[in-house]
């Protein structure tokens, strides 16, 4: 019999190495980075095979998050979940960390993921910025640059004359459907909500080299399937000082809160789940069952459905969080 599931699961995240990333998860966030290696992307609820992330303590240490998410099922994800996603689990949630500026992208729909057989789920996703070193995104394409002219462009060498980059500042908040050309650029760390997948198609990357001392891959061809020419202009939008809990973003798949814990305040997960992410300050949070962690800069914790936890900030000071859910469709 499964044992029963506690009111907090605070997580351990998996650390990916990546050749644009770098070392300040550790300088902002105190990741346990491995020594040399430039790490980019912390995955702090993440059910995906061989890149979980995992029950730092309590009665569950050491279970990955998807074997939770397979065992539980509605039981840890809540009934409304499990009737639109299956066994699977819908969200995936990273801090990243450019220390170069990442390849011009693009990530299919669901639909493409599952007529090519890539998975269950494309990817929509969104970024908020935490920091930034004056430093930019690309986002879009430029007025006027269809097809033809992105074609023509990847031919030449010259993508990056074709995107329109923007620059970005701490609390903005970044909405990438699945066909938006982007890329995350040098300086910048984000938090970024999407969902539970990693199909991304690269039109460009500088003529870089990968951790392999090989060029990196090239997806052009799907990429130019997928890309959504006439999905017109976006640019970031500015949140700001959280301040009193808000909305931060909301899309089909995912909805983001974000808040200032200055005293203390319940948090419930409702009939779904909920990601808490701790993103300056200290917090502690306590469930019903006596279930209780402490949360500093960029530490996750996931709360089961149908739970109410208390939190409270630590040291005398405010703690800024963000707090994700599935999307209700």
């Amino acid at each position: 019999m499964a044992s029963a599931l506690p009111d907090l699961l605070p997580l351990r995240p998996y650390l990916r190495e990546m050749v644009w990333g770098g070392r300040r998860l550790a300088e902002l966030y105190d990741k346990p980075l491995p020594p040399d290696s430039p790490i980019g992307e912390s995955f702090e609820v993440s059910a995906l095979p061989e890149r979980d992330s995992v029950v730092a303590s309590g009665p569950l240490a050491g279970e990955p998050l998807g074997a939770l998410a397979a065992q539980y099922g509605q039981d840890l994800v809540g009934a409304s979940t499990v009737e639109r996603y299956g066994r699977d689990f819908p969200l995936l949630i990273k801090l990243i960390d450019a220390q170069q500026d990442l390849s011009v992208q693009v990530h299919p729909d669901d639909a493409y993921a599952r007529k090519h057989k890539l998975g269950p789920f494309g990817k929509m996703e969104a970024w908020y910025v935490t920091h930034s070193d004056g430093g930019r995104i690309a986002l879009g394409l430029e007025d006027g640059v269809g097809r033809e002219e992105l074609v023509q462009a990847i031919r030449l060498g010259r993508v990056e004359e074709a995107v329109r980059f923007h620059d970005v500042a701490p609390g903005d908040v970044v909405s990438l459907p699945p066909g938006t050309v982007h890329a995350l650029c040098r300086g910048v760390v984000v938090y970024e909500v999407q969902q539970s997948s990693d199909i991304t198609f690269r039109l460009y990357d500088y003529g870089r080299l990968g951790l392999d001392g090989k060029p990196r891959e090239l997806h052009t061809e799907e990429a130019l399937e997928v890309i959504d020419f006439g999905a017109g202009s976006r640019q970031p939008e500015p949140v700001g000082d959280l301040g009193a809990r808000a909305r931060v973003v909301e899309d089909e798949h995912y909805r983001l809160d974000g808040g200032r814990l200055t005293e203390g305040m319940s948090i419930s997960s409702g009939d779904s789940f909920a990601a808490l992410t701790a993103l300056s300050g200290q917090l502690r949070l306590r469930g019903g069952d006596g279930a209780a962690c402490d949360l500093g800069p960029g530490d996750s914790a996931l709360i089961p459905v149908g739970r109410t936890v208390e939190a409270e900030p630590l040291d005398k000071g405010p703690a800024d969080y963000l707090l994700a859910f599935p999307g209700r469709g």
